[in-house]
């Protein structure tokens, strides 16, 4: 079922109208731009050998999630309600259980999705070389650094490739973390306002 755009409009403004909503996008987001950034800075720096500022890796790191975190929020904002409407009329049929599965899946592989460009503007915004990345090496960089070689992957497409490939299952489990997170502050923000019956 293809869902109409005032169907969407609906459904985010009924997804935001639950405060436990923003809440989840400000987890999930994080989650997924600084956790999941991590372990992309891993991938990229470390296990790709790709470049960047000549600045610590925690910087690095700090940098690249923070760009991503002001970037993606707004996407992911989107992402949520939909996903959240997804999972109910589709999942949702097969008992509450099976709703988180479903949204944790859909909400982290359409994320997934809209990182794909990510190699490039990291390229073009904070890559070395690049207007941000020479001052913040200015600001906070090491001259005396060593220079890592840049391996070669085969161009973009490739890079688009493999971006996709780790943060696929990447941003899923992440995805799920946040809710099992979302979930456990819930219960105890419940559990703190239900009062103590006092026996006689």
């Amino acid at each position: 079922m293809v869902p109409k755009p005032t169907q969407l409009v609906r459904a985010a403004v009924d997804f935001y109208r639950d405060p436990i909503s923003w809440l989840a996008l400000g987890i999930t987001s994080i989650m997924l731009c600084y956790v999941g950034g991590a372990a992309m800075f891993w991938f990229h720096a470390e296990y790709l050998g790709e470049l960047g500022p000549a600045i610590p890796w925690y910087d690095h790191w700090a940098l690249d999630s923070t760009f991503a975190f002001v970037a993606l929020t707004p996407a992911l904002a989107a992402i949520m309600p939909l996903t959240a409407w997804v999972a109910h009329r589709t999942a949702g049929k097969h008992g509450p259980d099976a709703v988180p599965w479903a949204f944790a899946a859909a909400a982290g592989a359409a994320f997934a999705v809209v990182t794909v460009p990510g190699p490039l503007a990291h390229d073009l915004l904070v890559g070395r070389g690049t207007w941000l990345a020479t001052h913040v090496t200015q600001w906070l960089g090491y001259p005396p650094a060593p220079v890592t070689v840049e391996h070669e992957h085969g161009g973009m497409l490739a890079a688009f490739a493999q971006q996709l490939g780790f943060g696929l299952p990447l941003y899923i489990l992440l995805t799920f973390l946040s809710l099992v997170l979302v979930h456990s502050i819930t219960v105890r923000r419940v559990r703190a306002q239900v009062p103590t019956s006092v026996s006689s």
